[in-house]
């Protein structure tokens, strides 16, 4: 996303230093409030830390000096990384939008209920006002006068509520029109005063409802600040605010905002594979393959760290990690291992691995989870106290954005990332220091982030500028904690101007341009029925049931991106246990599956996503069929179910491979 600000960077810089002349005089008198009285241009001590208070200057640069209609018509973006204390930000233009320009409202919106929490804990009581000391003690305004009004929790009591409220936080979808609750809401809020908006996670906005939403509520918004630490989605959309400042990865290296990142891989010598028959278990054929010879087996990406065998030393090598980083913390707090999981029956059976073999107290997060543990994902990190605190917890598309513990100092990925948003999104969740008065400031801190090869992650890591450090052998000693190298140089515009406009991207090139020969689309299969009863499929299943691991490969994101290699995980002990997981967690596994290949078939068909209910119904069928012995998903046996999960794979692959037969679903379909 470019950044909007870039061409007005020389301007502000002189408006800095000339003492921000052309200002109301209450914002002259809030900003020298949080100055710090030896620099007047840095903020005071224990505000705002140097980049929250660039990135509240550069808002009230741009809405009192600029204006609307030279920068941010339907907002102002703020992109700065996970740890960087967004919350704070929005806390301080709070402060200012009410003493210098009486605004009486001010609404958040977040898109999950995960980042809902964290923003209610983080304004509750003014929580965030008095941490930072934002509200001069001389002024009218205490942080008591900012009372939170929560949508869908005990503090909210209806349309009259919502009418006199100070400070609103809410999910962006209780204020759709679709439903009844959210048309009451979205009317009390249009029938009162102007307020602020602040829309948190703005990396969401870019759907058809949410940016509806954010539409009907422009003629009411005094100044919306979108926040967030990836504005730019997978699908290629962006928000329709104008980013005025960026604070990455490297800025917070840099600064130690965040701690570094470290990934670890296992480096594999030779694979044993077992050939089994899907319908029966049997045992057909077992063969040993040199690592470099793996390629030609098609093996799927996640079977190197969801088999039974690969996923122990991935564990071992986790705990190996979160051992590291229990010396660190010297009992101060308890580190935790953050087990990121694409279904639910992977994460079912990662929990029992862990309770099982390594006694690992766990915690497991789906859509399903209750209330309850909800809230003890959100308390884990000040669990230390406890008498047997939780070590680790894993998710299923939960802990995302918005779930800050600062805690978590190892990520075991047990997925493959097609998305560079929710990658980082992944990485983002063991970023935060753990801020303790017995942790030192300076106090290197590290997120371990255990890998594998064979995800094809590298495109992810690049985004970190990983280099390597060569010639370390497997003896070698390294303390990261110790040996860190120093952090990237922080990156500055020196020649603003140099900047140039980027053209209006709705311009068009009128031009022609020779694509060269591009195949017809195959036509939809009318006969999609008897085509799709007509694929077979092979029972045999291959399972990786050894990897021979020479080492565990680690590499620093960072500054020097130093590598080295450490010995490999001595074997867990307890093979013969039986890791079972539920029948209901297999069930929901093939229905998930089905639903997600339902998905990418579709796209991958050139139709809308949301067009997949068809091809779901249609493979669902095929597969009660194929697998199931035509029961349900429901009464199917257990043994079937097993089997149709197997094939899972076998079906997408085979699907995909016949021309128009998606289309023809989607299209003949009933």
């Amino acid at each position: 996303m470019f950044n909007q600000f870039a061409k007005h960077e020389e301007s502000f810089r002189t408006w800095q230093q000339d003492g921000l002349p052309g200002l109301k005089p209450e914002s002259s008198q809030y900003i020298a409030f949080l100055t710090s009285e030896e620099d007047d241009q840095k903020p005071r001590e224990g505000t705002l830390w140097p980049h929250q208070w660039e990135s509240f200057l550069r808002v009230i640069y741009a809405h009192e000096i600029l204006g609307k209609k030279t920068i941010g018509t339907h907002g102002l973006l703020l992109n700065i990384v996970t740890g960087g204390g967004k919350t704070a930000i929005i806390a301080a233009v709070i402060s200012w939008l009410r003493i210098a320009h009486d605004v009486q409202k001010f609404v958040m919106l977040c898109p999950n209920l995960v980042v809902r929490d964290r923003l209610e804990d983080d304004f509750t009581n003014g929580k965030v006002f008095k941490d930072r000391h934002l509200l001069p003690p001389d002024n009218i305004y205490a942080p008591e006068d900012f009372a939170l009004t929560t949508l869908g929790s005990s503090r909210e009591s209806g349309w009259a509520s919502l009418l006199g409220a100070r400070v609103i936080l809410g999910n962006i979808h209780q204020f759709y029109q679709s439903n009844k609750s959210g048309q009451s809401n979205l009317s009390a809020l249009m029938n009162g005063p102007e307020f602020a908006l602040f829309n948190d996670e703005a990396h969401n906005s870019p759907a058809p409802e949410y940016e509806e939403t954010l539409t009907r509520m422009r003629e009411k918004t005094a100044l919306r600040v979108d926040t967030t630490a990836t504005p730019d989605r997978a699908d290629g959309q962006t928000p329709d605010s104008h980013m005025i400042f960026e604070y990455g990865i490297s800025d917070a290296l840099y600064d130690k905002i965040i701690k570094t990142p470290v990934v670890y891989q296992p480096d594999i010598e030779s694979v044993q594979l077992t050939y089994t028959d899907a319908r029966t278990g049997d045992q057909r054929k077992v063969e040993e393959i040199d690592w470099e010879d793996v390629d030609r087996l098609g093996l799927n990406a996640t079977q190197w760290v969801t088999d039974d065998k690969p996923m122990r030393q991935q564990m071992a090598i986790a705990l190996r990690r979160l051992d590291e980083q229990e010396r660190r913390a010297k009992r101060h707090y308890q580190p935790l291992l953050f087990v990121v999981a694409v279904c639910k029956a992977d994460a079912e059976k990662a929990r029992l691995m862990l309770a099982s073999v390594f006694q690992i107290k766990t915690l497991l997060i789906t859509e399903d989870s209750d209330e309850a543990d909800r809230e003890k994902a959100r308390e884990l990190g000040r669990q230390k106290r406890a008498g047997k605190p939780y070590k680790a917890v894993i998710s299923v598309l939960m802990l995302r954005e918005g779930w800050d513990v600062p805690e978590v100092g190892v990520i075991l990925l047990l997925r493959k990332f097609s998305s560079s948003v929710y990658g980082q999104q992944v990485v983002g969740r063991g970023l935060r220091r753990v801020r303790k008065k017995a942790v030192g400031a300076e106090e290197p801190q590290i997120c371990a982030v255990v890998d594998h090869p064979k995800l094809e992650h590298d495109w992810l890591w690049s985004i970190f500028d990983a280099r390597k450090r060569t010639q370390v052998s497997v003896d070698d000693e390294f303390d990261e904690t110790e040996d860190l190298p120093a952090p990237p140089p922080k990156q500055e515009l020196v020649r603003p101007d140099l900047v140039i406009d980027v053209p209006d991207p709705s311009s068009t090139d009128e031009g022609e341009f020779d694509l060269g020969y591009i195949p017809p689309s195959p036509e939809p299969c009318q006969d999609w029925q008897e085509v799709l009863a007509k694929i077979e499929y092979d029972p045999v299943a291959t399972e990786i049931t050894a990897v021979n691991i020479a080492g565990v490969v680690s590499q620093e994101l960072s500054g020097e991106g130093w590598k080295i290699v450490h010995a490999a995980p001595a074997e867990a002990a307890s093979d013969d246990l039986s890791l079972r997981v539920s029948d209901e967690t297999i069930r929901e596994a093939v229905k998930n599956g089905l639903l997600c290949m339902a998905e990418d078939l579709t796209v991958v068909a050139g139709y809308a996503a949301m067009r997949k209910d068809r091809v779901y119904t249609a493979l669902l069928h095929h597969v009660r069929a194929k697998f199931l012995n035509g029961s349900s998903l429901g009464l199917a046996e257990r043994v079937d179910l097993d089997y149709a999960c197997r094939m899972l794979g076998q079906v997408k692959t085979k699907v995909l491979a016949v021309p128009g037969l998606i289309a023809g679903i989607i299209e003949h379909g009933h």
